[in-house]
């Protein structure tokens, strides 16, 4: 004969306890000083530490700023939950990625690198420099003094578009224009039509206006 195991009885559950819990958690806005999961621009865990501080005197703005291994970000206090996630999450992203761009010496070495590579080290610039000036072109090149300078709208650009703008710009120290000579060298690069792409992409100009794009 079989014995019966003895019910204990159970507690009344609460309408709010009956809820899942990932929903009561998206429900709950967050407070002053929340930290986020480390995160990087490819998902790893990078070390580190984001805080988000709510303001009730943020109406619509945002700001981001590093301080040590902490990011801090600024939101409106009613912001929800899931808007705060998403908006933490670009700007850290948008932080990483400021910080990956290349600074002026790097940009110059990246131009000796394709000097070398694809114009027989012919082409040596004497400085290579972002510019903030630049709001009509990409990329300029004083043929006199051998300088060339980028617009700093591209620092978020891939790099085989940069390459390629740099590569147009170290020409133009050999050949002035955009004639068969210049067209014979720029061919050299292999992302050519990758990146002609990519810039024609970003911009709004008539069609046949392509080569005004880098060149003042």
């Amino acid at each position: 004969m079989e014995r019966e195991n003895p019910q204990v009885p159970k507690e009344p559950r609460s309408p709010e306890s009956s809820r899942p819990h990932s929903r009561r958690a998206s429900d709950q806005g967050l407070i002053q000083g929340d930290l986020f999961p480390r995160i990087g621009i490819d998902g790893r865990d990078i070390g580190l530490i984001i805080e988000v501080r709510r303001s009730t005197r943020r109406k619509k703005t945002i700001e981001a700023y590093r301080n040590g291994e902490k990011v801090i970000v600024s939101i409106p206090a009613r912001m929800s939950q899931r808007e705060a996630n998403q908006v933490v999450d670009e700007m850290v992203k948008k932080i990483l990625h400021d910080e990956s761009a290349l600074d002026s010496n790097q940009l110059l070495n990246r131009a000796l690198l394709l000097n070398s590579k694809y114009l027989d080290g012919k082409a040596i610039p004497v400085s290579v420099e972002w510019s903030s000036r630049m709001s009509r072109i990409w990329g300029a090149c004083t043929i006199e003094d051998r300088t060339i300078r980028i617009s700093d709208r591209l620092r978020d650009a891939p790099a085989y578009a940069l390459d390629y703008l740099l590569l147009h710009e170290l020409i133009h120290i050999l050949v002035p224009g955009h004639g068969p000579d210049f067209k014979k060298l720029l061919n050299r690069y292999p992302d050519l039509a990758r990146a002609e792409g990519y810039f024609e992409g970003r911009t709004h100009r008539p069609s046949g206006d392509f080569d005004q794009l880098f060149d003042e």
